[in-house]
């Protein structure tokens, strides 16, 4: 009798990203269709989602990636879908040249409440940090 074992590994990734130019936008119906999107491009390129945080200006998110999977490609994924469909659904998202920044803080492990807090504190600290802590 044959018995076969597959294991997958999954390797932890916590993301944090803003709007362009900082722009309160994810609020309301953009923020619930924000999250539905994570959802979407997750289960579609079989990522494993932890802890998803929309914040009114950013977004923060924990992904599972097989070893094979980049981590800037996953997200890369997940913030291409949601600028086009985002954009497309909500006009007044079209007045910014983009709606998220090119930049991404990525960390190579799940972040822990504190720490979470103390990233958002980090942020509000620069000069124009407008991140809502939870």
């Amino acid at each position: 009798m044959l018995i076969e074992l597959s294991y997958q590994q999954l390797l932890w990734y916590s993301f944090f990203w803003n709007t362009k130019r900082r722009k309160r936008v994810l609020l309301g119906e953009v923020k619930e269709k924000m999250i539905k999107l994570i959802d979407e491009v997750a289960k579609e390129k079989g990522f494993v989602l932890g802890k998803r945080i929309v914040y009114p200006n950013a977004v923060y998110v924990e992904l599972g990636l097989s070893p094979k999977i980049a981590p800037h490609n996953a997200l890369n994924r997940i913030k291409s879908r949601s600028s086009k469909v985002l954009r497309s659904d909500y006009p007044e998202l079209r007045k910014l040249p983009s709606l998220w920044t090119r930049d991404y803080h990525v960390y190579n492990y799940r972040l822990e409440d504190s720490s979470l807090r103390a990233l958002v504190n980090w942020i509000n600290s620069k000069k124009h940090g407008l991140v809502d802590g939870d």
